[in-house]
């Protein structure tokens, strides 16, 4: 009993660096700079390792549910991509109820920006995350698997040790930081707070994010002027013709 437990455990830390290095090998290539994803400082993510055991927990056995392997494939599938859109968007919900903060947004990638819910889930990240399933049942789990059953108990027990403190003491430096940050934030000024935005705009991306943010907002007060200039148009030949009524009258 310990030791599965141990192996489940190891298998979530594993799955949370994996998830970090692909994510934040594809935010670095969006950015073009290195980032460094996650709300943690260190390289895991949480979500990563809840989901990946969670697609090989329900995969593992469906993949041989029904005698019709096309079937199976199709249910891992489906129901991988849909524990895990459910998985992302509660963890996403309850995040910004604590921290009043959205960390992450699907509206920024070009990829994923239409068909979401909220910026929380996207319609082209939960067909991902069904892929992600399968390739879990079908072969990363089976890869993974045979490694970790052959290590030492003395191992498991060394590394469920020291990623549990690790991540434990890193999840609660995080989250006084980001509660001293709420707090700052909440007695800014306004000049201040878009003197942050500012600089939070230049380290997410340079100076060619804050030009599509600058090009949004002067295409939307110019779009304005535009209406406001074409609804003047259209009162003039209302005011011009009671001008001219009131003069025939006298």
């Amino acid at each position: 009993m310990l030791e599965t437990f141990l192996y489940w455990l190891f298998l979530f830390f594993l799955f949370n660096v994996m998830g970090w290095v692909l994510e934040s090998i594809v935010e670095s290539i969006n950015h073009k700079r290195l980032i460094n994803r996650g709300f943690l400082a260190g390289p895991y993510i949480p979500i990563y390792g809840v989901g990946g055991v969670l697609f090989a927990v329900v995969g593992i056995p469906l993949r041989t549910a029904y005698p019709n392997l096309y079937v199976n494939i199709f249910l891992v599938f489906f129901i991988g991509m849909l524990v895990a859109t459910a998985l992302e968007y509660v963890v996403g919900s309850i995040l910004e109820r604590v921290f009043k903060k959205q960390f992450w947004d699907y509206s920024t990638l070009k990829l994923t920006n239409k068909f979401t819910y909220k910026n929380r889930i996207s319609l082209v990240s939960s067909l991902f995350f069904g892929l992600c399933a399968l390739f879990m049942a079908f072969v990363l789990y089976d890869i993974v698997s045979g490694y970790v059953k052959v290590l030492p108990f003395e191992v498991l027990v060394v590394v469920d040790i020291v990623m549990t403190l690790l991540m434990g003491t890193d999840a609660i430096i995080q989250i006084k930081r980001h509660g001293r940050i709420r707090i700052s934030l909440e007695k800014l000024s306004y000049e201040q707070l878009r003197e942050a935005l500012l600089k939070t705009l230049v380290r997410m991306g340079g100076t060619h994010q804050i030009r599509e943010f600058r090009d949004v907002v002067f295409k939307n007060i110019k779009s304005i002027n535009e209406t406001i200039n074409e609804n003047i148009k259209k009162l003039r030949p209302n005011s011009n013709s009671e001008t001219n009524d009131e003069e025939q009258e006298q």
